[in-house]
């Protein structure tokens, strides 16, 4: 299966480190150099239609949406799933054979989350109307966990996601490529009411927001137990910078 890990080019050395991190996983792991929003102009940004105009975003929110925009039309294309990856995350090694049993098991998905950050809240569908939201410790795996957390056999199923934060592995069908094109792009700050925080209205600063706006009119589900974490360090992050302002 088609494989993205996505890492931006001034941060080869991430790339580096996600491979030897993950090197266990028995996937020939594919490099995508991602959009530097750094360097995107606002006429680029409005004729890719990646935000709605006035909307504001950090240039770490819209580079990163204009990658995964660029992978999601690559899903459409070819018409064939595909893995996608953020460059911090660590990944079981029992990911395949997990996935190839899993997979059956759903009769029509769009997306299923491998993993979203630790730091935050998951609000999945146990069954109609009965939910479960959970945190999770440690909030920020460090090289002890991951190597404990790669080496896991725990049962893992998929549930109908409801919220989460930090997907940081993904696996698309070219029906959840067209969707998420669809619902999520261009961005904009809508109010979003997480329950799982207590029905706070959140307003939406990146493809986080969007994403939880629209996991509902989807065929969304998440794995759990998760098969990927990611280390979600905001003080390397690219993404989580503070230079928002209103493009177009």
């Amino acid at each position: 299966m088609k494989n993205f890990v996505i890492n931006l080019d001034r941060h080869p050395e991430k790339f580096g480190r996600f491979l030897e991190r993950n090197a266990g996983c028995g996937i020939a792991f594919e490099r995508f150099s991602a959009s530097n929003g750094l360097e995107m102009s606002d006429e680029e940004v409005m004729a890719m239609r990646l935000v709605a105009p006035g909307s504001k975003f950090t240039r770490g929110a819209v580079g990163g949406a204009a990658s995964l925009w660029r992978i999601l039309n690559w899903i459409a294309g070819q018409n064939e799933p595909a893995l996608v990856f953020e460059d911090d995350c660590t990944v079981r090694h029992d990911i395949i054979a997990r996935l190839q049993t899993l997979l059956p098991t759903l009769e029509s998905w769009d997306l299923l989350v491998l993993g979203c950050n630790t730091d935050s809240v998951l609000d999945l569908e146990l069954a109609p109307g009965m939910k479960s939201m959970m945190v999770f410790r440690p909030a920020h795996p460090d090289d002890r966990t991951d190597a404990a957390f790669q080496a896991a056999n725990s049962q893992v199923a998929a549930f109908r996601l409801n919220s989460c934060f930090g997907p940081a592995g993904n696996l698309i069908s070219p029906a959840g490529a067209k969707r998420l094109l669809e619902l999520c792009y261009p961005m904009d700050n809508r109010l979003v009411q997480i329950e799982a925080l207590g029905n706070r209205m959140l307003p939406t600063s990146g493809l986080d927001g969007m994403g939880n706006s629209v996991y509902r009119l989807m065929q969304a589900y998440v794995c759990f137990a998760p098969l990927v974490v990611p280390r979600n360090d905001n003080a390397t992050s690219t993404t989580y910078t503070h230079d928002a302002r209103a493009w177009g």
